[in-house]
């Protein structure tokens, strides 16, 4: 397909502007494409939901054995025709925060831990709903986490509601964007209710739009009826969802990362068809993850060079053959805890992320393969971000800059240091909050600290003191409600 011409107008924030790396050229793009084409079209998906199959049939699509969906590549071309190739996110205030489009890269933390590395003793334990409320301070409070998750799967309320709680603990906590799960459709129903609450009205909430769903097909090639009943309830309310398939290389994908990425590619084009016969031009985000296996301890990979390269090619995908919007990952770690493991391996993520132009960008924080929340590594995982948002800011080249007027004043043997140009720039450097930079004597006088202690430190002192604005009473009123007859109905307890 030809691809259509990106966003023009000026970026809004560093990370905009494109690298310059690409992994594939324009032909090898055509090629992932056209493999993702022959696997819908021979080999199909299995789509086990009633609605969908029949919005599949009117699109063109062919259903044999009764849920099997082989698509002619023309159905596939015209929904990518149809989808938007921006979305805009808001905050909770209804304020324009997130342009998903081009090379503007925006971070997050992830969703639904098991496990909780506890702030004070350090010690692995099950999440709690508290810890999701802490991580949403902590993240309202980071400048360069630019939207939140729930980070924590709270142990401690009963399951069948904990996903609308989750989402009303961070609604509560934050003002950023927010990126939820719902466990069925009518979890989601409740969600997309206090939803509009907030925002005034199922109007305002689709015009500024704060919230964001996490829908993810099962791999390999199926479609589940509850994911593609929330997908069609967050197409029907013209909200915007990312659905991004996980499959396992080697397990639920092939072991080779062409073949992963034309299969996993292959799944996204066939949710896209659904969600755009639903309604054209339903906002869609791109994209997936897909790390390999390893073989000697059978555990899925969170960090593995080939879960990076994975996320590269449905990127430039997305940028450079689509013109879509795209899902990524960062900040991540196989690592048990936050150490040095972690450390590079966050690191290495942010920048490979941060040079692919991924849109939007989550499981900041993320340890165990994502299994394990560290709040530690949330901190130090914003300072990466940070710096990493410098080196994506490269270097202006104007006359103030290039500074030769200055140097001629200077001169040969002379000093920069009590110069105006130095005081008027000097600020405009970066400089870390947790990465020491003083002298040994100076620091060995501080106590020794290192990174990891001083990325506790900071942690501890948001979580306890950070305040967001809070919601007004009849808001809450209102949320409340909803909670409680969501409980009701559950039968979590009665009236």
């Amino acid at each position: 397909m030809p691809k259509r011409e990106p966003p023009s107008h000026d970026p809004l924030n560093v990370s905009a502007r494109p690298s310059g790396y690409r992994m594939f050229s324009d032909s090898q793009l055509a090629e992932i494409h056209h493999a993702s084409l022959e696997i819908l079209r021979r080999t199909g998906v299995r789509v086990f939901e009633s609605e969908s199959l029949a919005l599949l049939q009117e699109a063109g699509a062919i259903v044999s054995d009764g849920n099997l969906v082989k698509f002619p590549p023309a159905v596939v071309e015209q929904a990518l025709s149809n989808a938007p190739s921006r979305i805009v996110l808001c905050d909770r205030n209804g304020r324009a925060q997130l342009y998903l489009e081009g090379h503007r890269t925006y971070f997050g933390t992830g969703s639904d831990l098991p496990n909780f590395l506890d702030l004070e003793t350090g010690e692995r334990r099950l999440s709690r709903l508290s810890d999701v409320a802490d991580m949403a301070r902590l993240a309202d409070a980071l400048p360069n986490l630019d939207f939140i998750m729930s980070m924590a799967l709270p142990s401690d309320v009963p399951v069948a509601t904990s996903d609308r709680r989750s989402f009303y603990t961070m609604l509560t906590n934050s003002t950023k964007p927010i990126v939820f799960t719902a466990w069925d459709e009518e979890g989601l129903a409740d969600i997309i209710q206090m939803a509009e609450l907030v925002a005034g009205g199922p109007e305002q909430l689709r015009l500024n739009p704060f919230l964001f769903a996490y829908l993810e097909p099962t791999s390999p090639l199926q479609h589940s009826a509850e994911v593609l009943r929330k997908m069609l309830m967050m197409v029907d309310h013209g909200l915007p969802f990312v659905y991004a398939p996980g499959p396992v290389e080697g397990a639920s994908a092939p072991m080779t990362s062409a073949g992963s990425l034309a299969m996993s590619n292959a799944e996204v084009l066939s949710g896209l068809v659904i969600a755009q016969q639903r309604r054209r031009g339903a906002p869609f985000l791109w994209g997936s993850g897909s790390g390999p296996m390893d073989m000697r301890h059978t555990t899925a990979t969170y960090a593995a060079p080939e879960f990076m390269l994975h996320t590269m090619g449905m990127a430039e995908l997305a940028h450079h053959y689509y013109n879509l919007p795209v899902w990524g990952f960062s900040g991540c770690s196989d690592s048990k805890l936050p150490d040095m493991q972690a450390g590079i391996e966050s690191a290495l993520w942010i920048l490979w992320t941060a040079l692919s132009g991924a849109n939007l960008v989550h499981d900041v924080g993320y340890v165990e393969s994502g299994l394990t929340c560290s709040p530690e590594m949330m901190v130090l995982g914003d300072e990466i971000i940070g710096f990493v948002r410098r080196l994506m800011g490269g270097i202006p080249l104007t006359p103030e800059m290039l500074a030769l007027d200055v140097i001629d004043e200077v001169g040969p043997g002379g000093d920069f240091l009590s110069h105006d140009h130095t005081y008027n720039h000097f600020k405009k450097t970066w400089f870390p909050r947790l990465f020491d930079r003083r002298m040994y004597q100076e620091w060995d006088d501080a106590g020794r600290p290192n990174a990891l202690q001083s990325a506790r430190q900071l942690a501890r002192q948001i979580v306890a003191n950070h305040k967001v604005p809070p919601l007004p009473e009849a808001t809450l009123a209102g949320l409340q409600a909803i909670l409680h007859e969501a409980d009701i109905k559950a039968g979590v307890f009665s009236e």
